[in-house]
């Protein structure tokens, strides 16, 4: 057997102890013996790799059912097998109680020693790689989770939360390096102190500027043990904790150095502190952590490079907004002025901030279709004909099969763009859509983009006064518009609330 399948036996008959050793090692375990339970306790606290811990039950000051009770304090996954000769029901049950495994009577024979052992390794290995697969399965899930979300924010807090949870730890924090690369910042925490979350770090000061100048990480089993760790983490006040890098991928894998400035290698400290029942990290914690953080990592740059794509996207879309508002003098500056008409509208009428925000993002992009319409339609002085009044109305479709390759836009928001014509009675277009067929945010839209065009001078008209815009919008309550949209906005015009186009 290999040296994994240690074996400690403890009694206090030097006759008994010779006999195990001998009986086992003929099976190629390696066993210590001790004689007495303080000494077994020092051991196992020394040494990590015990398996089975055989001991008597009657023995001078500590008997074999304290001695497992300590033990396993020490020791959780050490399998007891306890062994006398005054075997009564009640030293059964509680050998059992305290965690035993079998049971062997005095005088045992050679076979009942080997069949007991052989159970025990083989209960070992199965809680092994049940533990093992369990471990697995959690990383599987975990990863799978971290990769599907989309969101920085989202992201770090669930990556923070997943470390909290399988390390078994109550407090830590997820620090992020600023855009220089020069130091860390708190982007989410469990259980810090107000000052604790407003903290930047310079990288290479402190333990979580350290881990991010050296990119290593840092298990820390009993500070005190430490003074040089224990100077650099002056404000910790936990004995036990871990710290680990969060590193992107080297891009640049072929040795040559790149002229372009690389950003910083470390884009983020993972940390984790107070563990419950106050015991100490172990490897295997940091093991743990390590997974986490690599996939974490990898998930933080992905998303970045996502957003990135989706501002370059969103800025070369909000262009061509711009584009076509540029082509005719009278619309300049319409998609902002709406955005921000349909914004303060949306406060006013208490939607969500997700409501509002994707108004904000939507919003000045409404109009992005008229790119399908001619200049000379979009200009025309006088009212167009029946097929030029086809074309306009093809402008919600066209914007919403634009903007519908863009990862950055979700049904919500392409229903935006296509609905933002339709009417509360149905007679809109392009679908004809009526009452509460149309999101709310489409019906504040639109109220919005009817108000900023009567605002505004056209080529036909000057902008109207506005009394006649809410007299217009009055009209229009309920047939064009939602009933309460249209009240809140004339109340916000009546107020001055709302500024002149």
């Amino acid at each position: 057997m290999v040296e994994e399948n240690r074996i400690l036996v403890v009694d206090d008959e030097n006759v008994i102890r010779a006999l195990l050793v001998d009986i086992l090692a003929e099976d190629g375990y390696s066993v210590e013996t001790a004689s007495n339970g303080a000494d077994a306790l020092s051991i196992l606290k020394n040494v990590d790799n015990f398996v089975i811990l055989f001991t008597d039950i009657m023995m001078p000051e500590m008997d074999g059912i304290e001695l497992i009770r300590e033990a396993r304090k020490i020791r959780p996954t050490l399998i007891p097998i306890v062994m006398t000769g005054f075997a009564t029901l009640e030293t059964a049950r509680a050998a059992v109680k305290e965690g035993a495994y079998d049971y062997v009577l005095k005088p045992f024979s050679l076979s009942e020693i080997k069949l007991a052992v052989s159970n025990a390794i083989e209960r070992h290995r199965l809680e092994n790689e049940n533990a093992r697969l369990r471990e697995v399965t959690e990383l599987f899930n975990i990863s799978e989770a971290i990769t599907s979300i989309h969101d920085e924010r989202v992201l770090l807090e669930f990556v923070l939360k997943a470390a909290l949870d399988r390390v078994g730890a109550s407090r830590g924090s997820l620090m992020v390096t600023t855009t220089d690369g020069r130091a860390l910042e708190v982007a989410v925490s469990v259980g810090l102190p107000d000052e604790g979350v407003r903290t930047v770090v310079k990288v290479g000061t402190g333990i979580s500027g350290w881990v991010a100048k050296h990119g290593q990480a840092l298990l820390v089993e009993d500070i005190s043990r430490n003074p040089g760790l224990a100077e650099m983490s002056r404000q910790l006040k936990d004995s036990s904790f871990i710290s680990v890098p969060l590193e992107r991928k080297q891009a640049n894998g072929n040795g040559k150095k790149s002229l372009a400035a690389e950003p910083p290698r470390v884009i983020g400290v993972l940390n984790v502190n107070e563990k419950r029942g106050g015991s100490q990290f172990s490897d295997g914690d940091l093991k743990m952590l390590s997974i986490v953080a690599n996939h974490a990592a990898a998930a933080l740059e992905n998303v970045r490079l996502i957003r990135s794509v989706e501002d370059a996207h969103l800025s070369t879309l909000q262009s061509m907004a711009l584009m076509i508002e540029a082509k005719d003098a009278y619309t300049h500056g319409h998609s902002v002025r709406v955005r921000d008409y349909a914004v303060m509208v949306a406060r006013r009428l208490g939607m969500s901030e997700h409501e509002i925000e994707t108004l904000r993002l939507v919003a000045p992009l409404h109009d992005v279709g008229k790119i399908g319409v001619k200049d000379g339609v979009l200009n025309k002085n006088g009212p167009p004909t029946d097929d030029e009044w086809e074309m306009i109305k093809r402008h919600p479709i066209v914007g919403y099969e634009v903007l519908m390759p863009v990862r950055l836009f979700s049904p919500e928001h392409l229903q935006l763009v296509r609905s933002h014509h339709e009417r509360v009675d149905g007679s809109g277009y392009p679908d004809g859509a009526k009452g509460d067929q149309i999101s709310i945010i489409t019906r504040v839209l639109s109220v919005a983009d009817a108000y900023d065009a009567m605002s505004s001078n056209r080529a036909y008209r000057d902008a109207l006064s506005t009394q006649k815009i809410v007299d217009q919008i009055k009209k229009s309550s309920g047939t064009q518009f939602d009933p309460k949209v249209a009240r809140v906005f004339i109340e916000m015009l009546e107020k001055g609330e709302l500024p002149a186009g």
